[in-house]
C-alpha cells in the first residue's frame, strides 16, 4: 500500500479507530465496567446497580453508549455486505462475453479475468467486490470511447483494485458509524473518498497520458442508477469532478480539505468527555480499590501497558489478512470456479 493523501487518511482512520475501540472494549467496557455491573447485580440485583451511594449509574450509561456505537457499525457493515452482494449478482446477471480487444487491454493494465462487460447502454466503469476485487464495464463505454481512452479507464480502475479500494469502503463507512461521536472520522473519510480518485486519476495519466483520460473523465461522470451501487463499489461521483479535472489541469494532486479546527477539538473533547465518563463510573462505585474487589481488576499502570499491548494481536492479524489481499489482487484470475466464488462474495 503506496502512502498516498488516500491511504494515509485510510491509515489514521482505522488506527484510530483499532486504538480507541481495543481501549473502550477490551479495556474500559470488557474488562472493567461490564464485570462490575454484573458483579454488582449478581450480589445487590438490578436495583442495587443504579441505587445507593455507590451506584453504577455512570457505567451503565457509558456501556450504553459504546454498545449503541457497535450496533450502528456491525448495522452499516451488514448493509454494506448485503449490498456487495446485491451488486455482485446484478453484475453477474447483466455479464456479456469479453470481446478480444477488451481482453487483451485488461491484460495490459493488469487485470487479467477481473473485467466484467456489462450488458448496458450507460457508460459506466467501477471497482467492485471486497475480497476479489473486479471491474464492471458498460457495454455503452466499451462502445462508445476511443482505444487509448479505453485504456486510461482501465488503468484508473486497476488503481481501485490493487488498492483494495471496495474493501476499504466498508471499513472507512462502518468505522465512523460506529464511533459517530468523533466527526474527525467522517472529515477523514471524505478524504480518502477523494483522494483515492486522485491518485487513480494518477496512475491513469502516468500510463497512458493527460488527454485520453480528460476525454474518458468528461464522457463518464457518474455510474447507473443502482440502489446498492454507491453502498458497494469504489466508484467516483460527479462532485468529484471539479476537483479531478483541477488535477489534471495543473499537473499535480489539488490540496485536500483538511479537517476543520471545530471538528477536530469536537472529537478530542468527545474523547476527554468519555475519559471523564469512565472516571466518574470508577468514582462513583467507591473507588479504584472497591472496583478492584469487585471484579478482581487491577486498575493502574500496568492494566494501561497490557490494555495497548492488546492491540498489537489485532494490528499485525489485520495487517496479515490485508496483504494477504492484496497480493491476490495482483494476480490474474482466469480460474472459472475462483471467478463463481468471487461473485457470490
Amino acid at each position: 500500500m503506496r502512502l498516498d493523501s488516500a491511504n494515509r487518511s485510510f491509515a489514521i482512520l482505522v488506527g484510530s479507530s483499532l486504538l480507541l475501540g481495543m481501549y473502550l472494549m477490551c479495556g474500559a467496557v470488557g474488562g472493567v465496567l461490564v464485570p462490575l455491573i454484573v458483579s454488582r447485580a449478581s450480589h445487590a440485583g438490578l436495583g442495587g446497580v443504579v441505587s445507593g451511594s455507590h451506584n453504577l449509574l455512570p457505567a451503565v450509561i457509558f456501556v450504553v453508549l459504546v454498545t449503541v456505537g457497535v450496533v450502528l457499525g456491525v448495522r452499516s457493515l451488514w448493509r454494506q455486505i448485503a449490498a456487495s452482494r446485491a451488486l455482485a449478482i446484478r453484475v453477474s446477471t447483466l455479464a456479456m462475453s469479453l470481446p478480444a480487444d477488451l481482453a487483451l487491454a485488461a491484460d495490459h493494465a493488469g487485470l487479467q479475468g477481473r473485467v466484467i462487460l456489462v450488458d448496458a447502454a450507460e457508460w459506466f466503469s467501477f471497482a467492485y467486490g471486497a475480497l476479489t476485487p473486479r471491474v464492471a464495464i458498460s457495454n455503452g463505454l466499451f462502445e462508445g470511447v476511443a482505444e487509448d481512452e479505453l485504456a486510461a479507464v482501465l488503468e484508473h480502475e486497476s488503481y481501485h483494485v490493487r488498492n483494495l479500494d471496495p474493501l476499504k469502503v466498508l471499513l472507512v463507512r462502518a468505522l465512523p458509524a460506529t464511533f459517530l461521536f468523533l466527526p474527525a472520522l467522517s472529515a477523514l473519510r471524505t478524504r480518502y473518498v477523494t483522494g483515492r480518485e486522485l491518485a487513480a486519476d494518477r496512475r491513469a495519466v502516468k500510463e497512458c497520458g493527460r488527454t485520453p483520460l480528460a476525454a474518458a473523465l468528461l464522457k463518464v461522470v457518474r455510474g447507473p442508477a443502482w440502489s446498492e451501487l454507491e453502498v458497494a463499489a469504489a466508484i467516483g461521483g460527479p462532485e468529484l469532478l471539479d476537483i479531478r479535472v483541477a488535477q489534471l489541469e495543473s499537473g499535480s494532486e489539488p490540496r485536500l480539505a483538511r479537517m476543520s479546527p471545530a471538528g477536530m477539538g469536537l472529537s478530542l473533547l468527545v474523547v476527554l468527555m468519555f475519559a471523564g465518563a469512565f472516571v466518574a463510573s470508577i468514582l462513583s462505585a467507591g473507588g479504584t480499590a472497591a472496583v478492584s474487589h469487585e471484579t478482581g481488576t487491577a486498575i493502574d499502570f500496568t492494566e494501561v501497558l497490557s490494555g495497548a499491548a492488546c492491540i498489537v494481536p489485532f494490528a499485525i492479524a489485520g495487517l496479515g489478512a490485508y496483504w494477504s489481499i492484496a497480493r491476490r489482487a495482483k494476480e490474474p484470475l482466469s480460474d472459472t470456479g475462483e471467478r463463481a466464488t468471487a461473485r457470490r462474495r
